[in-house]
C-alpha cells in the first residue's frame, strides 16, 4: 500500500482474503472499480447505498491488518469494520453465528446492532477472547480482534469487528475452507448496512 496515495473515503470495509475482498466489491458495491492491487492487498473503490466505502484486503494474519491500519488512516479512513472468521469455545455459538465483537467502537456496535434488527440477521454481541484463552466459561476466540482494537485506538480508528465462527472447539465442527469463503453472507451484508447506517 505504500505507493497508493489517493484518499479513502472514511468508511472501509477491511478483510484478510483477497478472493473475499473480490467478492464483496462484486457483491455489495456500486459502481465498484479496483484502485489498487499488490500481492494480497486490494482496495476497491464505490459505494454502498450511496455510501462511499473502500473495500481492503490487508493480507493474511494479524500483523498484515494491523500494519494496514496506520496506513488505512493516514489515508483518510477513520471507521473501519472487519469481516472476518472467528472459534466457538463454547457449546453456545453453532458453525455460522454471526457475532458483533465488544472492545470497539461502541457507536458501530449500535449501529450494527441496530442494522441486525431492521434486516432480521440473528446475531451475539460476545467479547472476543484471543486464542488459548483460558476463559472457564468459554466464548468466542480470533487472532485479530483484539489486536485490530488496541491498534485501532492508538490510531484514533473506529473499528468493529463482525465475524462468523467457523469451527466449534467443543463439537469439533469445522467449516471446510471454500465454505468459510462462501459462506459469510449475513455478516458482509450487516458490515455494509452498518456502514450504511453511519
Amino acid at each position: 500500500m505504500s505507493a497508493f496515495t489517493d484518499r479513502l473515503p472514511l468508511m472501509a470495509i477491511l478483510t484478510d482474503d483477497p478472493l473475499r475482498a473480490r467478492m464483496l466489491a462484486a457483491h455489495h458495491l456500486e459502481y465498484s472499480e479496483l484502485i489498487y492491487e499488490q500481492g494480497d492487498v486490494l482496495i476497491f473503490s464505490g459505494s454502498y447505498t450511496e455510501t462511499p466505502l473502500a473495500v481492503i484486503s490487508a493480507g493474511f494474519g494479524s500483523g498484515e491488518i494491523l500494519s494496514s491500519l496506520e496506513k488505512i488512516g493516514n489515508l483518510g479512513a477513520k471507521k473501519v469494520i472487519y469481516i472476518g472468521a472467528c472459534v466457538s469455545t463454547t457449546a453456545r455459538y453453532g458453525l455460522r453465528t454471526v457475532v458483533l465483537a465488544r472492545g470497539g467502537s461502541d457507536d458501530l456496535l449500535s449501529c450494527a446492532q441496530a442494522a441486525a434488527v431492521q434486516y432480521d440477521i440473528t446475531i451475539m454481541t460476545e467479547t472476543v477472547l484471543p486464542p488459548g484463552s483460558d476463559n472457564a466459561e468459554g466464548g468466542i476466540s480470533d487472532v485479530v480482534t483484539g489486536a485490530l482494537y488496541e491498534a485501532a485506538r492508538t490510531e484514533n480508528i473506529e473499528a468493529l469487528s463482525v465475524l462468523t465462527v467457523s469451527e466449534n472447539k467443543v463439537t469439533g465442527e469445522k467449516m471446510e475452507e471454500h465454505e468459510v469463503r462462501s459462506r459469510f453472507y449475513a455478516a458482509s451484508r450487516l458490515a455494509f448496512e452498518t456502514a450504511a447506517f453511519m
